[in-house]
Formats: C-alpha cells, structure tokens, sequence
C-alpha cells in the first residue's frame, strides 16, 4: 500500500498511509479504538487520493471540484506532520532502553500513557475532518474525468537529447543571424579596427526564439579575439549586486562580498579602461538594470562588444541609445529549418517522415510558428508518448493553439499536452523545479536528494531510491521538459529550466499552493490558501524582510530554500517543526550558531550548507536520526563530529576534500550509498579500514594529493575499495591535484573491480591489462598524457563501454 501513495499528483499524501501505518506498530501500544480509528482514516484517504488521481487528470477543473481537492489536499498535508509529530513525541516518551529501575519504568510508562492520549486526540480531529470531506464530497459529480497518466520511463538519460541540446546551441537556421550579427560588430579582414566607441548589438525577440542561443554563438565564435569577456543572465528580478558579482569574476576584476554596487561598478571600469572586451548581457527585462550594467561597461576601449538580447522592443531600443548601437530583430525559424528540427528529434534524421504522417507534421509545425522551444517540446511529447498514426498527431494539432495566438500562449498549450501526459509521480517532481529560480543551473544530486527528501521518489523492486530519482531526471531530459546544462562523460550533472517552461511550472504550482515563492513581488501566500507548505525565498534584497514574513507560516513549512543570501538575522531554523527539506547553499552570511540546537529538527531529510562559512557542524547534528543527505562541499567544515556516524540512515554525503573523518564507528552508517569527496591524505587508519564494512555504498570519489603509495594508509584504502566492489560498488573516482605521480593501478590496486559501471582515474601512467576484463564498465575517464596501442586495444577489449 506505501508504494501505491508515492504517486499521488502534486505531492499530497505522499506517504500518508505508510506512515499511518507505522503508528499500529505494536511499540505504540495505541488503544484499540485509536488503532480503528487510524485504520479508518487508512480507508477512507486510500479512496480520496484515489479522486485525486483522476483530478490531477482535468486540465481545467470546476470551480467546485478545485475546492474540494485543495481542502484534501491540505488534510493530507495536516495528517501527515500530525503522525511525524507523533511518532516523535512516543519515541521520546519510551525513553531510553538501557534505563532500568521501578521508577525508571514508572516514569516511561507515564509519558507513553500520556503521549498516547495526545495521539488519540488528534486522530479523532482528524478523523472528523475526514469524515466531513467525506459527505461533502457526496454532492460532487466527476462524470467523464478519465485518468490518461503515461507509465513510460526509461533508466538512462538519451544520449540523443544531449546532442539535440548540443547541436540546439548551433541551432539549426542561425548561421546567417550569427554571421549577419558578427558582420555589424567586428571589421571584415582589411577594415580599420574601430577606433572610439564599444560596438552594441541588441538582439529582441518573443520567448522561446532562440535569442540566447544565438548571443552564445556569436560569443563563442569571437571570444577569442578579446583579452576579456563574460557571458552573464540578468533575468527578470536581477540582484544586481550578484550580476555585478558574476561579471567581475570572469573579466578578472577582483570583488569581495562586501562591496557595494557602486564599488564593483568602479572595479570594473578600471578593470576595463584598457582592455578590449566582450560582454553578453542575456535576457534583460527593463532598462534600469542596463543603467547600472552599462556604466560599468567602458564605452571607450576600443574594439570591445557588448551583447544584449530581450524580449522587448524598448528595452532592447535604450541599450543602444546614445551608443550607435543597433538593434537585431530576430526571425523564427523558416519551414525548412522548422522542418528539420522536428525530424531530427522524432525520426533522428532531419528529412526522413513517413508519408501517412507529413501532413499533420506540417500542420502541427504551422501552429508552432517557427518558435524552436516549441518544436522541440512538442517534437519530444510526439517522441515520448504518442502513437505514429495521422489521427493521434492530429489530436495533438487540435490541442495547440491556433494560429496567429502570441507565442507564450502556443508555448502553453504545448507544455499543457507534455505536462498532463506525465505520470503523477514525475508530475510532481517537474512542479518541483518551480522552487528554483530563473537561470539557476541545477545539480542532478542536489535536485534528486531533495526529492527523495520530499517523499516523491518511488523505488522499484531492487532499486534504491537514488536510483529511481535519477530515472526521473533522466525521463524529463527525454522529454526536453528540463534541458541538459553540463555532460560528463555521457552523464548529464546538471540542468536548467528554460524561462517560459519555469513560468508554466510557477504558475501550476502557485494554483494548486504547491510551492510559495518569497520576493518583493508576490506577497505572501495566496489568498484562498491558509498555509505555506513550501516556501522558496528569492530576489529577497532586504533579508530582515524576510525573516517578519516567514514568522507566520513556519510552522507548516516542510520544505524551505534561500536562494539569497539569508543576511545576519536568520529566522530560527529550529521553529520549523517539520521541515524535511533545508537548502541554504550559497548563504555566505550562514554562521555556526544559526546551526545550534538543530537536533530539534526531527523530520529533516535534506540538509545543504554548499558554499557557506560555517566552519563546523554542531554535535547535535547526530540526533537528526531521519537525515539522508548532507551537502557540506564547499564549506569551511575541516572535521566531522564524532557523532556522525549515529546517522544510520544517512544514503548521501558530500564533502570537501579536506575533511577529517572519525577514528571510530563510520562502519556504523550502513545506509551510506555516496560519499564525495573523501580525502584519503591523513585519515585515520581505522576509519580507513571500516570504510569497508560500508556494504551500501555505490558511489565514491577521492583524492589522495599527498599519499605515498608504498605506506600502509595507501594499502589500507585499496583492501578497503576491495571490499567495496564485492558488495554495491558501481561508479569510483580517484585523482589527486598533484599530476606529476602516477597513481599506480598495477600490483596493489584491487583487481575486483569487475562489477564497476564508471570509474574516474588521474594521473595514470599506461592503462592497465586487467582493465579491459571490465565487462559492465559504461564510462570511463583517465587522466593519461599519451595513450599507446596496447593501451588502445586494451580499451576496445571492453564490451559495454559508451564513453
């Protein structure tokens, strides 16, 4: 039955009747009209969730039905942190096994009686409340909602999508606007250099052209003409401090956290006076960000560019006033290079179309309007879940807009068809993306943790969890829903959002009180919503702001993010009762005491402190007995505490390379799946030896800068991965900064690495003979200067090998 609730639309009742369940446990003792009375909330929210199944299905629900399934919604919501708390609270109050004694007991028998009235008392409100949804719901007709949630998923990522994207960046039908483009900005071989003013070109076009697609290729084809440039997204509600930020650390201006805007200003303007520079300013919304950007950018270093691409006519008009610069109106794209597009994702040749079906592909192609964000996304859809047959490409036709609609509306009704044709459970986690904000490059670990966190990640037999959310992620790669950002040896690591996908997917998700955004914009939460469940805080330039707004909805927030800087005046994260998700990568001003007492935080999941100051974990940290991921990469963090390794649930830890590890009891954290990055140089030999015992532990990735490979800590780490590889072990990292030693993979390296997936080495000398016995070996990635023909032939010995 727990895996049955995982799927649910939108994220409510996730895991509502697992957890109801865990309540009969006989350790609760739970009277018998208590135990009846959770078996009945069981029955009644299976059939509840089941209506929410083939709600999620209506794309535009009645007025009446909408409300009933919000009010459920939040019942499952409300049920759910009412059993966390409970289970809490019983778990506490039968005290410590080890105690013994009359009054030990006595006591311990007192708080479980009390703790167990509490429970009954809430169960019985619940309960009312269920029952009351439960005759509303008498009066409710749902005749003709039909569920039509696809089942298709598929375990890897398409390697074709990857080139898709790739060979999207050199979009088909962009040479002559790229080249038209470079005409106006750099003198043809013979011309004079241009001798005063910086050259500005304004590319304007609706969403989903391609404009930042083509600035890239222009920037790309140039760059390496100019001493300095930078490529750097303003979006729609830029902090200009962080895009100041991000322009003086590729030109090469030095920048701390605290200067102000008029001093990165400064630093630029000197940065530049003399240099010869290009600069790709993407997606600009209005004119006063360009007021601040372009005093920083030096109107008088000769031969120097400045790029910048909107959607608006004006805007794109003041960027070049008084500039000479000139702006491009892009086209879209023609019938033939649309054409091409559209056969290259569904057929993978870019002519090729079965004759039954070149009618509604030109129709389907005439509603997109030459936009490419749309080809491609409903290219993927036709790909992914459609049958090739005339009559259901023309379903597809009479479901996007008509033409001469504006294309954000086209984009709509594109996305519409790919986001409802999706199972629940992927459903959820794509309205997930929503917390993240526009132009934010996405790591894959960091988004499949906090889903799992979340709850929206139903493993399969065999499966762990880990794995089915990257068989999400892979699923929504395929479908072109999310777009592949950085590839590594065939892996896609990290993703991003296109902007008209992301305001489809905020829009949902504000609807249906999924997630609440947090900015000067949107105020705080939706009307006809009570109670924020997810709060994401963005664009939030006055911190302390921030800190009175949340003060009324923290304790239902289960999920909470910053994705600005959190300031000195961090709301107390231990009010947060039961959160399961807390994402503060990034927090520069995040000190150690906002991080004290976080034991109290019980149902936490997810924890990221990436690229934060903080320079220790609190001891307390053990007593998260739920955590499942740790993020502290990046940090400031050079030891763990010895109370780590209680965390027996722990799956994900990443780490920085410089931190020590415990002496004693690692072997303890059995749940342990990825470890990043160890750093093999000075741990203990006895934590060396349990990394061993871990017989979870799939993914591994060291460094060893300082090792001497004839010592025993190097003996011990290699007996270690030995034992590793005969238990879950699949991907394995080892390199070391230092590139002039050789890690040796001869002699005392483990021969048992058959069952290996990925492996990652460097510095190597030669590759080794065992390693082309390697038969499940899919990615490879040595760090080798120069490879032999025997090395050669030991590589084309490996049967499954992909990259």
């Amino acid at each position: 039955m727990e895996g049955a609730m995982v799927s649910v639309a939108t994220g409510a009742m996730s895991s509502v009747l697992a957890k109801l369940g865990e309540l009969l446990h006989d350790k609760y003792k739970l009277a018998t009209g208590v135990r009846k009375d959770i078996e009945f909330l069981m029955s009644e929210l299976s059939f509840m969730n089941s209506l929410l199944c083939t709600l999620a299905d209506v794309e535009d629900l009645d007025p009446v039905n909408k409300e009933w399934r919000d009010r459920v919604r939040e019942l499952a919501y409300d049920i759910e942190d009412c059993i966390d708390l409970s289970v809490t609270q019983l778990d506490r109050a039968s005290g410590d096994a080890s105690q013994s004694g009359f009054f030990a007991n006595l006591a311990q028998m007192l708080n479980m009686a009390r703790e167990s009235l509490l429970v009954a008392r809430r169960i019985k409100e619940l309960k009312a409340r269920v029952i009351e949804e439960s005759k509303r719901h008498k009066r409710y007709k749902l005749d003709g909602l039909v569920s039509s949630s696809s089942g298709a998923s598929h375990n890897k990522v398409d390697l074709r999508m990857c080139a898709l994207w790739e060979e999207t960046k050199n979009l088909v039908g962009l040479d002559g606007p790229r080249d038209k483009i470079i005409r106006l900005l750099m003198p043809a071989e013979g011309e004079d250099e241009p001798s005063q003013q910086v050259r500005i070109v304004s590319i304007v076009g609706c969403a989903g052209l391609g404009k930042t697609t083509l600035a890239n290729q222009v920037y790309q084809k140039i760059k390496g003409h100019f001493e300095c440039e930078a490529f750097v997204s303003v979006s729609q509600n830029p902090h200009m401090k962080d895009v100041l930020m991000k322009i003086c650390s590729q030109v090469g201006a030095t920048a701390t956290m605290g200067d102000d805007e008029p001093i990165l200003v400064n630093k630029l303007r000197e940065r530049l006076q003399h240099r010869r520079y290009i600069v790709v300013v993407d997606d600009i919304w209005h004119s006063d960000p360009w007021k601040i950007i372009g005093k920083a950018l030096v109107k008088t270093s000769p031969g120097s560019i400045i790029i910048v691409t909107t959607r608006l006519k004006d805007v794109a008009e003041s960027c070049c006033y008084s500039h000479h610069g000139r702006v491009y109106d892009m086209e879209p794209l023609d019938h033939n290079n649309s054409r091409r597009l559209f056969f290259k994702r569904i057929f993978d040749s870019e002519e090729k179309c079965p004759h039954e079906l070149e009618r509604a592909s030109e129709d389907i192609l005439k509603k997109c309007d030459g936009i490419p964000l749309a080809i491609i996304s409903i290219a993927s859809f036709l790909a992914a879940d459609v049958p090739q047959s005339p009559d259901h490409w023309n379903k597809v036709k009479d479901s996007i807009s008509s033409p001469g609609n504006k294309s954000v509306e086209t984009m709509n009704s594109v996305l519409s068809l790919s986001y409802f044709n999706l199972p629940h459970h992927l459903r959820t986690c794509l309205l997930y993306l929503s917390a993240f904000p526009e132009d934010c490059i996405i790591g894959r670990d960091r988004l499949v943790s906090r889903w799992i966190a979340e709850g929206f990640v139903n493993a399969e037999p065999g499966e762990s969890p880990y794995e089915a959310g990257l068989r999400y992620f892979n699923v929504l790669i395929n479908r072109s829903l999310i777009q592949p950002w950085r590839v590594e040896n065939g892996v896609v690591v990290s993703c991003r959002v296109h902007d008209v996908i992301l305001s489809f997917l905020v829009s949902r998700s504000v609807e249906e009180n999924f997630l609440t955004l947090l900015d000067p914009s949107s105020g705080l939460p939706p009307s006809r919503h009570s109670k924020v469940r997810r709060l994401s805080l963005q664009h939030i330039y006055q911190a302390e702001n921030a800190v009175s707004q949340i003060k009324s909805v923290k304790p239902h927030v289960r999920s909470l993010a910053y994705f600005v800087d959190c300031g000195k005046e961090l709301h107390p994260l231990t009010e947060f009762e039961v959160v399961h998700v807390l994402d503060l990568e990034n927090c520069k001003s995040l000190r150690n005491d906002h991080l004290a007492n976080i034991e109290v935080l019980v149902q936490l999941r997810y924890l990221s402190i990436r690229r934060t100051n903080v320079s220790e974990l609190p001891d307390g940290i053990g007593q998260v007995q739920h955590l499942e991921t740790i993020d502290i990469s990046d940090t400031k963090v050079e030891k763990l505490p010895s109370t780590i390794v209680l965390l027996e649930k722990l799956a994900r830890l990443f780490v920085s390379p410089v931190v020590q590890f415990p002496a004693e009891g690692f072997r303890k954290m059995k749940g342990l799946e990825q470890l990043t990055y160890l750093l093999i140089d000075g741990q203990p030999s006895s934590f060396l030896k349990e990394l061993g015992q871990l017989t979870s532990l799939r993914i591994l990735a060291v460094r060893c800068d300082d090792v001497n490979y004839e010592d025993s800590e190097w003996g011990i780490f290699t007996s270690s991965l030995h034992a590793l590889c005969s238990h879950k072990l699949v991907d394995v990292g080892i390199f070391r900064e230092v590139e002039s030693t050789a890690i040796p993979v001869d002699s005392s390296f483990p021969a048992a690495l058959h069952s290996l997936r990925k492996i990652f080495i460097s510095p190597i000398s030669s590759v080794p003979v065992w390693m082309g016995s390697l038969v499940n070996l899919e990615g490879l990635q040595l760090g080798i200067e120069r490879f032999s023909p025997e090395d050669l032939r030991v590589l084309g010995g490996m049967p499954a090998l992909e990259t």
